[in-house]
């Protein structure tokens, strides 16, 4: 018997319902996600000449500029959109702090900047990510240019060439073979020409990545047990940061710098930690030697993934005054991740707040916490404790977040918004700014309804 017109309309609505997915449309979602990961891993892994990724800052006083960007995974069942036209500025010398809930995008932010995203199915699919550095300038050859020694009237100072038993070497008149002399600094290491440059990381070859992390950005992730190397001692694993950024660093510069950022970040007999294995140390302990990692490069942005999540209240107070200390010392930019407001309040200068992947308020951290404007960032304000409240349960924002494979057209918070007026049936809300500094994606600032 055949099914009528009416019948199959029902089967198909039953079916979108379900949300099932036939073997036909996962081969489809497989075979175009194929072709879509070989594009983006071949740009991935070419060869570019600086030029292409080489950009300006849009405003100077901005070490790093993210801008529209889209960081997908590709998936069996689609595309997980889980960083989706996202849009923020770190100042220099100033801490960024970005907060929303679990699953929101926060982290995969971080790992796009850092280009770690697991490839090939996490991909930065669109935007850009702009970023200052002080780079080594190099020659025709792609070698470091030094910076020669010069005397009292300006001239370069000379020195003979010594063989490897460290004689003199001399030409075929018995003259010495002289070779000009490279400045030293104060630890005894070659001084090289330095220029400032901006990168689109976005559009940067994965390889060029090496040279930027651990020297000009480094990250200090959220368990420490986990992202430090079990079978290799902690004095192994911070010297490999001075080896590998610094140009002619001996073994005995790596450890002595090793040494010193162990002190830095306050670890007690950093000798005897040095010559430790990471279980051998406390959970604050191995959170510290990450910092001294992140730091030992002495990198010009530092983001901190969750840094205090597996730590004790006190260890996480002094984890956070350690992290304030540290930004004044060595001049850097910090971008803190966290769900944790409180600690947000402690650090951040500026603040962004993330849902479904996109940023849907960002300013001050004065405006954020005094004059929050999105109904969910007011919610994330209501749902911490204080010694005030007289409710006898915390407050939560009742629903959950939108499937991140299909995302609505319309505002992502809308289900779960108790503020909802008909516009928020419409388009997704643009960014409204209602200060210098503070922006809001909410239809309830924007033009009114008539």
């Amino acid at each position: 018997m055949s099914i009528n017109k009416k019948e199959k309309e029902t089967v198909n609505a039953t079916k979108e319902k379900k949300h099932y997915l036939s073997g036909k449309e996962v081969r489809e979602i497989a075979r175009a996600n194929a072709k879509e990961m070989r594009r983006l891993e071949k740009a991935k892994n070419r060869k570019a000449h600086p030029s292409e990724y080489t950009t300006k800052m849009k405003d100077e006083n901005n070490i790093l500029e993210v801008e529209g960007l889209h960081s997908y995974f590709f998936t069996d069942q689609g595309v997980v959109k889980a960083v989706n036209g996202v849009t923020f500025n770190i100042p220099a010398n100033s801490t960024v702090g970005v907060v929303g809930e679990s699953g929101c995008g926060k982290s995969v932010t971080s790992m796009s900047i850092m280009r770690l995203l697991q490839g090939p199915s996490g991909q930065i699919v669109e935007g850009e990510i702009r970023f200052k550095v002080s780079d080594f300038k190099r020659d025709e050859k792609g070698n470091f240019i030094p910076v020669y020694e010069k005397d009292a009237d300006g001239n370069v100072v000379m020195e003979p060439v010594l063989d490897k038993s460290g004689n003199p070497k001399t030409d075929k008149n018995g003259q010495p073979i002289l070779k000009k002399k490279q400045l030293l600094d104060e630890q005894g290491i070659g001084v090289f020409e330095q220029e400032e440059t901006v990168y689109d990381i976005a559009k940067m070859p994965i390889k060029e990545m090496y040279r930027l992390r651990g020297r000009q950005m480094a990250m200090v992730f959220q368990e420490p047990m986990t992202s430090l190397n079990p079978v290799f001692t902690i004095g192994n694993q911070l010297d490999e940061v001075s080896l590998l950024h610094v140009p002619g660093a001996t073994k005995e510069f790596a450890k002595k710098r090793s040494i010193e950022m162990l002190n830095l970040v306050g670890i007690a007999m950093p000798e005897r930690v040095y010559a430790s294995y990471p279980h051998e140390l406390s959970g604050g302990m191995r959170q510290r030697v990450m910092i001294a990692m992140a730091l030992a490069g002495e990198p010009r942005l530092i983001i901190a993934d969750e840094p205090t999540t597996a730590l004790d209240v006190t260890i996480q107070a002094q984890i956070l005054d350690l992290f304030n200390d540290l930004k004044r010392q060595i001049n850097s930019s910090i971008l803190l991740i966290t769900h944790d407001l409180g600690v947000i309040a402690e650090m951040a200068d500026y603040v962004v707040v993330m849902y479904a992947g996109r940023i849907i308020e960002q300013g001050t951290a004065s405006e954020i916490f005094h004059k929050p404007m999105h109904p969910y960032t007011q919610g994330l304000q209501k749902s911490k404790p204080t010694m005030k409240s007289s409710e006898a349960k915390l407050f939560n924002i009742p629903g959950n977040v939108p499937n991140p494979i299909n995302m609505p057209n319309y505002c992502y918070f809308k289900e779960r918004c108790s503020q909802c007026i008909g516009k928020c049936s419409g388009e997704y809300p643009g960014m409204v700014q209602v200060s210098p500094t503070h922006y809001v994606a909410c239809h309830l600032y924007g033009e009114k309804e008539e």
